[in-house]
């Protein structure tokens, strides 16, 4: 009866009353157990369902605790390590990710999930050939998931040749792909097609994989979220009750701007300092907190007109989202995190955070528009026309501009050029404003051995090129019917 009760609350995604009724159960357990021997089978897996909890309620130091409680029972357990190794991998603690999913392959070398997210892992770290060989293995136990066709064209050149292009094609026509991924087998196509400088057979399958991707792939709500909603946040802001000053030793650097910006060089240059400092990628640690504490009033037409914030509630929610890094509020600490979005947010997280500061990464704004359409940003719902990138970029502009000014001594502006020409007189300005000490050996961040989850993993593993404009000039007259509603696509 109380297993059932349990899995109705799961169901009804109420996690918390879950979580408490989990907890008495496996109080009562040992004692039944002893008791009743027959029923350590019915009980054996509390500790896997709370951990599935406690994912779901992002409290991840509790979720991987519970994780390892079951694999001290069951030791074996495939889809607890591969949980397990997951959770360490978004929690930024890799060192035993590779062993587990190696553990995991000596019980069944053909998990089709431990040989993906290996490779996955491999590519993170930037141990390209490692990661190419166990994509390779993947796509040898599902030829026709395009997925591991994408990744290997990725990660190597030379990958998509006729007859990858011809297998691809004869997938098309006979109709054996799924809906999801239909965008890929086109996408496929279009870089090929870049690679034979088929410009416009390239932009032909480009438009039609975003298309797919719209149509079959992107949350509607959640597009919906970064195009109208969050936009007017900065407008509509209350902010009420008052912190408990519990984060005012934490000083955080957030790297906020747009993607393909710069953004991820941008965090690995400060990565070098030597300076003690937390590296928190694209956690959205506080878009996380609010969407779950005020995410339904964010969705409800009714509730839009103010965004009514009580940041005494949000500071708690945050510390809990910090506490997943081994970041803990008494520390004294300086954290880098780098969820672009967090410019919607600039008031509310210098309310919590009086010590933030703030960098801005900045390219130019028509190669940076092309640059984002050139990728399939499987993460970003408003990535997939140009159209929609553009109200993106107008709404982000028109926001940074307002706390710019408003804050101008919290903010340090650096361009992608100044990164990749080694300015560094600008590169040391940067370390001086964020409270690092300098390494003027800023582009050895290749050989830290740091997991990088984004769309440029591959590309800033290899030596930084300097700035070619002719590289994009081809891709222009995409943007010309744009240029009259937004001058600045065109004067930037």
């Amino acid at each position: 009866m109380e297993l059932k009760k349990i899995a109705n609350l799961i169901h009804e995604k109420k996690f918390k009353e879950a979580k408490t009724e989990l907890i008495e159960l496996e109080k009562k357990k040992v004692k039944s157990i002893d008791n009743r021997p027959n029923l350590e089978k019915k009980y054996e897996n509390i500790y896997f369902t709370l951990s599935q909890v406690c994912t779901q309620l992002n409290e991840l130091k509790d979720s991987k605790k519970y994780l390892i409680s079951h694999l001290q029972i069951r030791p074996n357990d495939s889809e607890a390590l591969f949980n397990l190794a997951n959770l360490n991998l978004k929690t930024h603690e890799i060192e035993n990710v590779e062993q587990i999913y190696k553990k995991i392959l000596k019980i069944d070398k053909n998990n089709l999930p431990a040989n993906v997210n290996l490779a996955f892992f491999y590519e993170g770290t930037g141990k390209i050939d490692k990661a190419k060989k166990f994509y390779k293995i993947a796509n040898e136990l599902e030829p026709s998931n395009l997925n591991f066709h994408y990744n290997l064209m990725r990660l190597s050149s030379d990958y998509s040749n006729n007859n990858t292009i011809v297998f691809i094609k004869k997938l098309i026509e006979e109709k054996k792909i799924l809906d999801k991924d239909k965008f890929l087998a086109n996408f496929i196509l279009s870089k090929n097609s870049e690679k034979k400088k088929e410009y416009l057979n390239e932009i032909k399958f480009l438009d039609l994989a975003h298309n797919l991707f719209l149509k079959n792939n992107v949350n509607k709500k959640s597009n919906k979220y970064w195009l109208d909603i969050v936009p007017s946040f900065y407008k509509k802001l209350t902010i009420k009750g008052s912190t408990k000053n519990i984060l005012k030793k934490i000083e955080p650097i957030f790297i906020i701007g747009l993607p393909r910006s710069g953004s991820t060089i941008t965090e690995l240059v400060l990565s070098t300092s030597k300076t003690s400092k937390s590296i928190l990628g694209e956690s959205s640690f506080i878009n996380q907190a609010l969407l779950s504490t005020y995410g339904d009033k964010f969705f409800n037409k009714e509730q839009q007109d103010n965004f009514e914030i009580d940041v005494g509630i949000l500071e708690e929610k945050i510390i809990s989202n910090l506490q997943n890094f081994n970041i803990f509020a008494t520390d004294q600490n300086i954290i880098i995190d780098k969820s672009l979005e967090n410019f919607f947010y600039i008031d509310l997280i210098i309310n919590i955070f009086p010590n933030a500061k703030f960098i801005i990464t900045e390219r130019n704004i028509g190669e940076n528009i092309i640059g984002i359409y050139k990728k399939i940003l499987l993460d970003i719902p408003w990535a997939h026309s140009i159209s929609e990138i553009v109200k993106y970029i107008k709404n982000y502009k028109t926001i940074i501009d307002i706390y710019v000014k408003k804050y101008s001594e919290k903010f340090f502006i650096i361009k992608l050029i100044d990164l990749q020409n080694s300015n560094k007189k600008k590169i040391s300005s940067l370390f001086e404003f964020c409270n690092l000490d300098f390494n003027d050996k800023y582009f050895e961040f290749q050989k830290q051995n740091q997991f990088i989850n984004n769309a440029s993993n591959i590309q800033i593993r290899k030596k930084l090129s300097k700035n070619d404009r002719n590289k994009y000039n081809k891709y222009m007259y995409l943007l010309k019917s744009y240029e009259k509603d937004y001058p600045w696509i065109k004067n930037d």
